[in-house]
């Protein structure tokens, strides 16, 4: 699948936002509902290709389960996210599953940043994707979505867009001349 597919199979998928300018780290965060809110994942890059159409599923679904808004990338959205997935070993040697996720605003400025981990199982070898397994991508889209979600439930209200400013010009009758 090409990462111009991922968008298409994205968009409908898309579910995070966030605004605030504020940099958040998940932890246990209760499920919470987040209705409303338009969203669209514009990309996640970073993981094999399995990897990132098993967690664009599993986010989509989580977003459901939340009562996210979820948009097709070419619609009007309050929010788009970008997300970055990356597989590392840890200390204790087992694998962890990172994510990030930008979101940005109607205006395009990012409005928040989420970031958190999964671990995975032991070992993995040489490839740290080796030790990513189907229950850690599910771990990891589960929280992205309650992140998400929280953030949404706080998110400002947009600020109305200013009226275009119209100019009319009055026609003055120019008095008749006579000759």
């Amino acid at each position: 699948m090409s990462v111009r597919s991922y968008g298409l199979v994205l968009g409908p998928i898309a579910a995070l936002a966030f605004a605030g300018c504020q940099e958040t780290t998940t932890a246990a965060r209760p499920k919470v509902d987040a209705p409303g809110v338009p969203v669209s994942v514009q990309s996640i890059s970073g993981a094999p290709d399995q990897v990132t159409a098993h967690f664009a599923g599993l986010l989509g679904e989580a977003a459901a389960e939340r009562k996210m808004e979820i948009v097709p990338g070419d619609k009007p959205a309050r929010f788009r996210v970008r997300g970055y997935l990356t597989a590392q070993p840890t200390e204790d040697g087992q694998t962890a599953l990172a994510f990030v996720w930008d979101v940005y605003d109607e205006s395009k400025k990012r409005a928040q940043r989420v970031q958190g981990e999964s671990l995975g199982r032991r070992g993995g070898g040489s490839d740290p994707w080796a030790g990513i397994d189907q229950t850690i991508v599910a771990k990891a889209a589960s929280e992205s979505a309650d992140a998400i979600a929280s953030f949404l439930t706080t998110a400002p209200a947009p600020e109305p867009k200013p009226e275009a400013r119209t100019r009319t010009r009055t026609a003055q009758a120019e008095p008749d001349k006579k000759r």
